[in-house]
């Protein structure tokens, strides 16, 4: 059975105005919703920069015909261990991927990044919005990383001197590698957990 455009529009219509409902009766029972900061609206999701993490968002209601239900998810700056963004071309979509520190579920990245859980997809006409968003959340996520206790991080206790450093380029440099099939999975592992003291 075809649908007209109006009827497609119309079930798209409702399908928002329940969603939206919904935001509302989660408002409605007291729990906070954390404010939020900067967004920026993919092809396949919704990256929100809130106070003390990021949210995909993947309820909008184009992304879930597309898509199917994946559900939001929120991620917190203590979790991530690197950005990647992949610019848009003339003939194909970037994307903004985030790894996380090992320990945290996350499903296996694979060369089709609109099934990743941690990525959303952007046209070349949304890439300002994702690359001013990523330099916040780097931002955020380097906080985030200065505010850990010393005695998390074991390799600068022994009476080192602070060394001036950033965990997040080393893991992207890391991450990179691992992409690229230089490094196997366990070597980056095992590495990563070197790099955070772990």
């Amino acid at each position: 059975m075809k649908h007209t455009p109006e009827e497609k529009q119309r079930y798209v219509d409702q399908l928002r105005a329940s969603i939206e409902e919904g935001e509302r009766l989660v408002k409605g029972r007291g729990q906070s919703m954390s404010p939020i900061l900067m967004d920026a609206r993919g092809i396949d999701g919704h990256l929100v920069l809130l106070e003390n993490g990021i949210r995909i968002k993947r309820s909008d209601p184009m992304v879930f015909l597309t898509q199917g239900i994946k559900g939001d998810k929120e991620i917190p700056f203590s979790q991530i261990a690197s950005i990647q963004i992949r610019k848009a071309g003339t003939f194909a979509n970037g994307y903004i991927r985030f790894s996380l520190i090992e320990g945290v579920a996350t499903e296996r990245q694979t060369n089709d990044t609109s099934r990743e859980e941690n990525t959303v997809t952007f046209k070349a006409a949304q890439q300002s919005a994702f690359e001013g968003i990523k330099t916040a959340i780097e931002a955020k996520v380097a906080a985030a990383r200065t505010a850990v206790p010393r005695t998390t991080a074991p390799h600068l206790l022994h009476g080192a001197a602070p060394q001036t450093f950033s965990y997040i380029d080393e893991l992207e440099k890391l991450a990179s590698l691992k992409d690229r099939g230089i490094i196997s999975e366990e070597e980056f592992a095992a590495k990563k957990r070197q790099i955070l003291g772990i």
